[in-house]
């Protein structure tokens, strides 16, 4: 699997791909949705151009406008929605891979560009996909970075986190995540740095998460280093803190 990169060339390459299947699946279909499709490509089109000349103004000057970029991004992502349900419509279960790096790859180009993520649910709906379908250790590291970049382009409207009724609400879920695709990559570096993030800003769920953990080290046979941190971390938000 190609894990995103966030580069306009490679938005392009997916956005591409997805609207030639989705229009040849239109073209064969009684109600397809050609005009929109088309309205869509030329959207996508005007899109990468805009993307390049940021990525062009940002190298040139070393600066980035992130009010802008965020702007930008938004109207990325919901384009990538719109392009999702006609996939949807046309019965185009197959790409669901390609849209969910669709998703990630306009993400971290908001990420890398000084952006914030304002529509964060169906970049982690993404992620999580992805990071299902992934099982290469190095695949996994690469996707844990990911995390990580989109993580700090999390908006702190989001990120303070002030509703917490809901357990699956976008940002609990991608910290939680990113912590399982750290784990599963077994680096012990990048298990560490998940971890770090997930007490810091999800505190209440840290037990609960590490006694889950050490029963999947068992359940899994993961490598001794692995199961080190993850010790580590046991030790201090259950067996150290049941001592106080």
């Amino acid at each position: 699997m190609q894990i995103p990169t966030g580069e306009p060339t490679v938005i392009q390459s997916l956005a591409r791909d997805i609207l030639d299947a989705s229009m040849h699946a239109a073209a064969a279909a009684t109600n397809g949705p050609e005009r929109d499709l088309g309205a869509l490509a030329q959207a996508f089109d005007q899109l990468v151009d805009v993307l390049a000349r940021a990525t062009a103004d940002t190298e040139a000057t070393g600066e980035t406008g992130a009010a802008d970029i965020t702007e930008i991004g938004e109207y990325a992502l919901q384009l990538q929605l719109r392009l999702a349900a006609a996939a949807e419509q046309l019965g185009l279960a197959e790409q669901r891979d390609a849209l969910a790096r669709l998703a990630v790859n306009l993400a971290l180009w908001v990420a890398a560009h000084g952006g914030w993520i304002d529509s964060l649910e169906p970049v982690v709906d993404a992620l999580a996909l992805l990071a299902n379908a992934t099982r290469d250790p190095h695949q996994l590291e690469d996707l844990s970075s990911a995390f990580g970049r989109i993580i700090a382009a999390v908006p702190a409207t989001i990120s303070q986190d002030l509703e917490k009724i809901n357990p699956g609400r976008p940002w609990r879920v991608l910290l939680l995540n990113q912590s399982i695709v750290a784990t599963r990559s077994h680096n012990a570096a990048l298990m560490e740095q998940a971890f770090e993030v997930l007490t810091s800003k999800l505190p209440e769920d840290a037990a609960r998460f590490f006694s889950e953990g050490m029963q999947q080290m068992d359940a899994l046979d993961y490598p001794a280093h692995v199961r080190a941190v993850m010790e580590k971390y046991h030790r201090l938000w259950t067996v150290n803190r049941s001592l106080h």
